[in-house]
């Protein structure tokens, strides 16, 4: 970016916060115009300040990191980067703050004696600095339901194109994708009658307590893929953040493979990976769909699935809350159906 990132950084301990200013004071081109120690100070910093962007600590008195999260996304609109210190309670209120609106999770930077603290120290510089230019919209908790927004969208005419024998959905989401995918999984019946699989980025250490909160909070049975188990229905299935997830047939039953080494992806997981694994081994038997996140990743393999005759979905712009992997997706002709997100289950549950 060509001029400073103005952060403001809440952290209820004075020594986290001089330990994490340090860290973002040595980019020339990052400054952090105010320090809260609580919810409350955050959001009156936030509102007088008027920052690009808000690293935000989680367990604070007074108000909490979740409320805070909630109160600047209805009140002042402005990216949030929860960066978190990876206890229990830490990473479920992480996830709860991801669906108020916070953009991105990271882990707080072990010390700098720490042989993982340059690769933390580079996750946390870059959710900031690429979380200061996303534009975010307010999100009103007392408004109505967002369900009603979706009427004003016309219904794909589905009746001619169901798929001949449904087998699979593959989901790929980035920046935003947790509360999408949220969203998503709340109306799919319990008794889902394919399994679902997913890549999602997000650093590996906050998956599996998404995956935890994805199971309290919908009706399918969710986990972390592992090597070699069998896919089966009514079931969803997370990539790890240390390998990419390809699905492999053997007879007339689908199998997890994970592949661990990085190759030539830029992402790892790589949403590519899954959908071309998808396209390779379902063809037109399958549903793809592309959500909410920065860059490009899915966008090739997106379109290797309509290629094989898959149905390709991807989330509208105004839906998104980053509109760049679903737009990369529809520029390179690999979206058949765009629809916003309140339209996106139940126009899979009608294909199934």
């Amino acid at each position: 970016m060509s001029k400073p990132v103005r952060v403001v950084l809440a952290d209820d301990s004075p020594t986290i916060r001089h330990y994490l200013s340090s860290i973002m004071v040595e980019m020339n081109n990052i400054t952090v115009v105010g320090e809260a120690r609580n919810g409350r100070e955050v959001v009156e910093l936030v509102r007088k300040l008027q920052p690009d962007v808000v690293s935000m600590d989680i367990n604070m008195p007074q108000m909490d990191g979740l409320e805070a999260t909630r109160q600047i996304m209805s009140e002042i609109p402005t990216p949030v980067v929860v960066v978190s210190g990876l206890v229990e309670s830490d990473v479920e209120l992480s996830m709860r703050a991801l669906e108020a609106g916070a953009l991105a999770v990271v882990e707080k930077p072990p010390d700098r004696q720490n042989p993982l603290f340059e690769e933390k120290r580079k996750r946390l510089i870059t959710a900031i600095r690429a979380m200061a230019g996303v534009s975010v919209v307010s999100r009103r908790y007392n408004s109505r339901p967002m369900a009603d927004e979706s009427q004003e969208f016309a219904t794909v005419k589905t009746s001619t194109d169901r798929l001949r024998h449904p087998e699979i959905i593959a989901i790929g989401a980035s920046t935003g994708g947790p509360s999408a995918i949220h969203r998503i999984l709340n109306e799919f019946p319990a008794n889902l009658s394919v399994p679902v699989v997913i890549v999602q980025h997000m650093p590996h250490e906050f998956l599996q307590g998404l995956a935890r909160w994805l199971q309290r909070s919908t009706n399918l049975q969710v986990k972390i893929a592992e090597a070699g188990e069998e896919i089966k229905a009514g079931h969803v299935y997370i990539s790890p953040g240390t390998d990419h997830m390809t699905i492999k047939r053997q007879d007339s039953q689908l199998f997890v493979r994970l592949i661990r080494e990085r190759g030539t992806p830029q992402y790892q997981p790589s949403i590519n990976m899954l959908f071309n694994s998808v396209a390779s081994t379902c063809g037109s038997n399958a549903i793809g769909v592309i959500l909410t996140g920065m860059g490009d990743d899915g966008a090739s393999g997106l379109l290797a699935m309509k290629q094989a005759s898959a149905t390709t979905l991807a989330q509208d712009e105004n839906s998104s809350t980053v509109y760049g992997m679903p737009n990369a997706a529809k520029l390179c002709g690999a979206v058949k159906f765009e629809l916003p997100l309140t339209s996106l289950a139940p126009e899979m549950l009608k294909m199934l």
